[in-house]
């Protein structure tokens, strides 16, 4: 399936993404958490109420800076991996998936342009998979192939019909943000998980190779294969 089309302004499609890959998302982990306490014995633990206070106060912020008329911050983590890696570890806490990651990028000193668009596809390809995939581990890979940012994120969940299944305004927006960037984005579902694979050009012009492993934590298509 081909990348669906958008009739809705820049401006207002820019502030719609600004705050779905913000606000929505973190209410979106606070729901899970909620929902999962909820189904244990017993009363709400305490340790639950700070969570979401501090969850609460950092939307909070950001919506301030948004009326602000602020842009778009980068992360407060340093690079790619430790924002994604941060994401993965909140989702992890709030779901019981396992999150591995494998890094063959060069090491940035700071976010560059790809590596922003990354993260905010990457994120919402994490969150889709937290909140319907029913997935045990996903794997999120990173390498930088001749001048190019190649990104996978792959599951082990149910998948889903792209036949059947509603275009919502996160996938809408992945698919969005990478042809805006000059990217690709190809989402392939089966029955055994899904693989969401980015590609985009880089930016500026690596200076050495890198590679980092770690170990698990607790143009544009869409398909689906059986």
């Amino acid at each position: 399936m081909t990348e669906p089309g958008t009739t809705a302004p820049p401006a207002t499609r820019r502030l719609a993404e600004h705050l779905h890959d913000t606000v929505l998302q973190s209410l979106a982990i606070a729901r899970i958490r909620i929902d999962a306490a909820l189904a244990g014995p017993g009363p709400l633990p305490r340790e639950l109420g700070e969570d979401l206070r501090q969850l609460l106060d950092g939307e909070i912020a950001t919506l301030r800076a948004l009326l602000r008329g602020s842009g778009r911050p980068a992360p407060p983590q340093p690079d790619l991996r430790g924002a994604l890696t941060a994401t993965a570890e909140r989702l992890g806490s709030a779901t019981g998936i396992r999150f591995g990651f494998e890094d063959r990028t060069v090491p940035r000193r700071s976010w560059t342009r790809d590596d922003l668009v990354a993260y905010r596809v990457l994120s919402e390809a994490l969150h889709n998979t937290a909140k319907h995939s029913g997935a045990e581990h996903v794997r999120v890979t990173l390498a930088d192939q001749r001048e190019r940012l190649v990104c996978e994120v792959r599951d082990d969940g149910h998948g889903f019909d792209p036949n059947t299944t509603p275009m919502g305004f996160g996938m809408t927006g992945m698919y969005a943000q990478a042809r805006d960037a000059g990217g690709e984005l190809a989402i392939v579902s089966r029955p055994s998980g899904t693989l969401v694979t980015l590609v985009l050009p880089r930016q500026d012009r690596p200076n050495a190779p890198g590679r980092t492993t770690t170990p698990e934590r607790s143009g544009s298509r869409r398909e689906h294969q059986r």
